[in-house]
């Protein structure tokens, strides 16, 4: 329904003016489970401002919503409208410093939008006027400004769809607000829009999918790596503009296993991450939750400097730990290991490591990729290393797997999710 993924616990605002595509959006959001905090300003442009103000508190009480409200009637005078201002200008302003600070309150990790394609493709058309070629369309579904995070989940909708939604699921809302939204705070553009017949709206869309081709491709490697479970590369990422870095992020972090929002501030230390001479290093994100740096990419997981574990078999034998049980009694040649590479060393896997696999180095955490290991083993998953510091043997992960060998080894792992 809304093309985004909020984070479980994490608290949102959402931008309602008692219209018809933010109060469609404030329906989606419930019922993706989502009880965001409502902010309205009330600019008192026209008559029934106040009344759907009331409308809208009196949903907000019904559907169990905080609702945070400012009158710009109560402003001080310098920061009051004057008839010499520009009323979009000015309108813009009040409305992004009244949501900092209710976002500042709340600790918010979102501010929702309800930009529809309608307001896509505006934005767009007044870019291309201008000469301005932006990412993502003109408009980007997450984008950071004002020190918030700005989601707008709807972009994929049209106007006549979000109406028809409000028809069929009943949602209420202020058909004079909607033609004061047009009057004072749309562009000339709109009228354009409007008059587009279908096809000449599938062609302006086509000809925004074509201008940032590139971009687009990009972003979509990288959706694609995200949701087949691997790593980033951090030299295109950091290629990307602001906005697309931020929600590539945002879609990369939702796979970890416990919910984490990320914000401005998490995203500028990300970036630092990315760009530090160090090859390998890490960035606490969550309780359990580490954003890790391996020379050029990045890998979620745990803390690997708190589960290292390390453990020496001196000869042939039998050895028992907390992560794995082995009898290499009989020897263990059926896996590689001869008699000459003892003492053997099981530890934990290193960002150095490297493993020979059909005669070549790879690195054995490109492996565990390879094999779709989950994230939560491959900081735990075993490798054995002989008296010379060489692997000669990583155990393969298959989700489904009979184990062949002679020589037992029983790997003790947390139940995979």
């Amino acid at each position: 329904m809304l093309d985004y993924k909020f984070a479980k616990g994490a608290k949102y605002l959402c931008a309602c003016t008692y219209g018809p595509d933010s109060m469609a959006l404030l329906d989606m959001m419930q019922k993706e489970g989502v009880k965001p905090v409502v902010v309205c300003i009330n600019y008192h442009k026209f008559e029934e401002s106040s009344e759907d103000y009331i409308k809208l508190a009196s949903y907000c009480g019904a559907h169990g919503l905080e609702l945070e409200y400012l009158d710009a009637a109560t402003l001080p005078e310098a920061e009051a409208y004057h008839e010499e201002d520009d009323f979009k200008k000015w309108a813009r302003n009040v409305r992004y410093s009244f949501f900092q600070k209710v976002y500042a309150a709340h600790n918010a990790k979102g501010l929702v939008i309800a930009h529809q394609q309608d307001d896509l493709l505006e934005s767009y058309l007044i870019n291309r006027e201008r000469g301005d070629k932006k990412g993502n369309y003109g408009m980007s579904p997450v984008s950071t400004q004002y020190g918030m995070v700005i989601i707008r989940p709807l972009l994929h909708y049209t106007k006549e769809e979000l109406l028809e939604y409000n028809q069929e699921n009943r949602v209420p809302f202020s058909v004079k607000k909607e033609s004061f939204e047009t009057r004072f705070t749309r562009s000339a553009v709109r009228e354009k829009i409007n008059a587009l017949s279908a096809i000449e709206r599938e062609n302006l869309i086509a000809e925004m999918k074509s201008t940032n081709d590139e971009s687009i491709k990009l972003v979509k490697e990288f959706n694609q790596s995200v949701d087949e479970g691997e790593e980033l590369e951090i030299r295109p990422l950091i290629a990307l503009s602001e906005d697309e870095f931020a929600a590539t992020l945002i879609r990369f972090v939702s796979r970890a296993p416990e919910e984490i929002a990320l914000g401005p501030a998490d995203f500028a230390e990300i970036r630092k991450l990315c760009l530090s001479p160090n090859p390998n290093c890490s960035l606490k994100l969550g309780e359990d939750t580490y954003l890790i740096k391996e020379y050029d990419i990045l890998i979620l997981g745990r803390n690997y400097a708190e589960l290292l574990y390390s453990y020496t078999l001196e000869k042939p034998g039998v050895l028992e730990t907390p992560q794995f049980r082995l009898d290499f009694s009989m020897g263990a040649e059926d896996r590689g290991i001869k008699e000459e590479d003892y003492p053997l060393t099981i530890r934990t896997t290193l960002p150095s490591d490297r493993y020979v696999v059909h005669g070549f180095l790879e690195p054995v955490h490109s492996l565990y990729s390879t094999w779709k290991m989950p994230v939560g083993f491959r900081y735990i998953w075993p490798i054995f290393v002989n008296k010379d510091g060489m692997v000669v043997y990583v155990p393969r992960y298959r989700r489904y797997f009979h184990e062949y060998h002679t020589s037992k080894l029983e790997l003790i792992l947390p139940e995979e999710k």
